[in-house]
């Protein structure tokens, strides 16, 4: 794929990972750096949280780290403009974040929880405050002096009757985001069926007098799937999220499948060595106890399709210390 520019910050190979709450963690994105990935934002924190509560219960999900990370990226949620800009003033205020590359904005998490609060997919139905939201994340880093881009992720529409992305987009466009990206589905849909691919390119259109990169997500796992949804939505990059779920090899497939080269599967020995580097890696940033119980519902991931992974799944899913896993894993 050819290279894009996200404000003043060129992306090669722009094939990224997708915020994913519970996964996104930075010894993961580190990982899916090294297996290709672009960049890799953190899961999703609450602007209003940080404005209110302040960086301390918050951190751990925006930990980010310069010295292993290309491009660090922040992907905030909230649903007013205020928060936002308040949020983004106490990031830039402090150390940790220094090194900071992006702010991405969640314009498109279906999960109830988030659209009650009228954040995530829930702006969809309010454009105005959406390019508000925008307006003002840019406005605090621009008053801080901090020349960063601002980005956007959302989907196709609310539900199924509110297909009026093409002029939300735009509106964000205009609004002063430096990139969007669109998943394929309506937020009933959540991650069921198929992306529509369609939608997506009539929003990329509407995007184009704008001079911004648009990047398509949904359904991306392969070579063939990432072809098909460059050249159905003509999309200037992709964002794989599902699919990179305990398959950080997903990125190096990809790329080489595109480049028309063979690929060949890690071995089950390496999934585990990964698995158990991500885990350990973990334990850095917070006790291994908490650690170990977060990352149960990430483990089946690396096991699936391995042999005899039903049993491994039910025993790694007991575990509580990284011993046991190591254990289970068959590693001395």
């Amino acid at each position: 794929m050819n290279s894009v520019l996200i404000g003043d910050i060129k992306i090669e190979n722009p094939i990224c990972l997708a915020p994913m709450a519970g996964f996104s963690a930075l010894p993961f994105r580190v990982i899916c750096e090294e297996m290709g990935a672009a960049y890799c934002p953190t899961e999703l924190v609450s602007a209003r949280s940080i404005r209110y509560n302040g960086i301390g219960k918050s951190y751990r999900y925006m930990r980010i780290d310069p010295e292993k990370e290309k491009i660090p990226v922040i992907q905030l949620f909230g649903s007013e403009p205020e928060d936002f800009e308040a949020a983004v003033q106490k990031i830039l205020s402090d150390p940790r974040f220094e090194g900071l590359k992006m702010i991405d904005i969640n314009m498109g998490c279906p999960v109830p929880k988030v659209v009650k609060t009228g954040s995530g997919c829930a702006l969809m139905k309010d454009p105005v405050k959406a390019s508000k939201i925008v307006e003002a994340t840019v406005r605090a880093l621009e008053t801080a002096g901090a020349k960063m881009p601002v980005t956007c992720k959302t989907r196709t529409g609310f539900d199924d009757r509110d297909m009026g992305g093409p002029d939300f987009v735009r509106a964000l466009a205009e609004s002063g985001a430096s990139m969007i990206c669109i998943h394929g589905r309506t937020r009933p849909q959540m991650y069921a069926g198929y992306a529509d691919y369609d939608a997506v390119a009539k929003m990329t259109e509407a995007i184009r007098p704008c001079g911004i990169p648009v990047f398509a997500n949904g359904d991306i796992k392969d070579g063939k799937s990432a072809l098909k949804a460059i050249e159905r939505t003509g999309a200037d990059g992709l964002m794989v999220g599902r699919a990179a779920r305990g398959n950080p090899w997903v990125f190096a497939k990809i790329k080489a499948e595109l480049e028309g080269l063979e690929y060949e599967e890690p071995a089950e020995t390496e999934r585990k060595q990964i698995l158990l580097r991500e885990l350990t890696e973990r334990c850095i940033y917070c006790d291994e106890d908490a650690a170990v119980r977060e990352f149960r519902s990430v483990m089946p991931f690396y096991i699936k399709g391995g042999q005899g992974a039903a049993g491994l799944k039910r025993a790694l899913c007991s575990a509580s210390t990284v011993a046991e896993v190591k254990e289970i894993l068959g590693f001395d």
